[in-house]
């Protein structure tokens, strides 16, 4: 099945790519007491908290479908209302499915949150709308037309495909943002029936809007794309990547007493996926500093980073940007990258 230009493209600078293919909703499991998963595939990990005064949802898939089918799972869970819905960050894949949900659903998130939409979204999917899809579906369409076997395996491969972005391209269009009715800085703290949920910045990491999401009552925590669980992680620049925040934080959250990791990709673990998802970038930083101290360029170290060395799969694009991205954070500060 050919890659589908999907709308995460749109809001990862257009280097992300997701296969989008017919399936069942989502999978979702019992962590604990009350409180699920959705493993959602065509988007971020969700997760949903049903109390007896209602709902309380983190992240809302990758595209309005997908928000609906999120909310068709939870529904089969419980009749209570969904009251919030908890944003962690704002690339497409954890907000596009916004407009599945409810309109009276309170939407929370950090306040550079909408900021960041209009500054790196907004424009890219009028683009990507009126023009990138549109043009993928039209060169679809002429190599359809120039083939005279309408019953060849390559022609149905390409019919297949058409007939899947045709029917993505529908389901995007619905995308609607909503700016969050309730946004915070630094940590915000609320209270729904007998439980109690806290939302932290930490400061910039994967972006610079990304929040924590802790379950206290479960010692769980939604840590949204700061643990991409086995694959390589995604790090955008202009998007206030901070490699050494990232480490920093999830150093830190290591040390608190939380039994049960939610990452934004990748499966539900124990705690000690956030070491391992920090080991990865020490070592990786340490290894560049020391190119870096021998005289190599940028190229040249990514030359001699061996993607092998390495323990995870998906994402492989990434591992060149996560050298640049340290590289580029290397040389312009002062940071010590052995002395976490």
């Amino acid at each position: 099945m050919k890659l589908l230009f999907t709308f995460s493209t749109l809001f990862l600078l257009n280097i992300l790519f997701i296969q989008i293919k017919a399936q069942e909703n989502p999978d979702y499991i019992e962590i604990s007491e009350n409180l699920y998963v959705i493993s959602n595939t065509n988007g971020g990990n969700v997760a949903f908290l049903v109390t007896k005064k209602g709902i309380v949802v983190v992240d809302a898939g990758g595209t309005p479908e997908n928000g609906e089918r999120i909310v068709s799972i939870i529904k089969s869970v419980s009749d209570k209302p969904i009251k919030y819905l908890i944003l962690t960050h704002f690339h497409g894949d954890h907000i596009n499915g916004i407009s599945g949900f409810p309109d009276n659903v309170k939407i929370i998130a950090h306040e550079d949150l909408a900021e960041n939409y209009m500054q790196f979204s907004r424009d890219k999917l009028n683009n990507y709308i009126s023009n990138v899809l549109p043009g993928y579906l039209v060169n679809l369409k002429l190599q359809m037309g120039s083939m005279k076997n309408k019953e060849s395996e390559e022609y149905l491969e390409l019919k297949k495909d058409y007939e899947i972005n045709q029917d993505y391209y529908d389901d995007v269009q619905n995308i609607k943002f909503r700016e969050p009715d309730i946004t915070f800085d630094d940590f915000y703290r609320f209270r729904i029936s007998d439980e109690r949920i806290m939302l932290e910045y930490t400061g910039p990491g994967h972006t610079n809007d990304n929040i924590l999401v802790k379950f206290s009552n479960h010692n769980v925590i939604h840590i949204g794309d700061l643990v991409f669980n086995k694959s390589f992680p995604y790090t955008i620049e202009e998007h206030g990547v901070d490699i050494y925040n990232w480490v920093k934080t999830l150093d830190d959250l290591k040390k608190e007493n939380i039994f049960t990791v939610i990452p934004g990709h990748g499966e539900v673990g124990p705690k000690i996926i956030l070491q391992e998802q920090s080991e990865y970038f020490k070592s990786l930083a340490q290894k560049v500093e020391r190119l870096k101290k021998q005289g190599l360029n940028l190229d040249q170290i990514i030359a001699k980073c061996d993607i092998k060395d390495y323990d995870l799969i998906g994402n492989e694009e990434q591992f060149p940007e996560n050298i640049k991205v340290i590289y580029n954070q290397l040389t312009t500060s002062k940071v010590e990258w052995w002395e976490f």
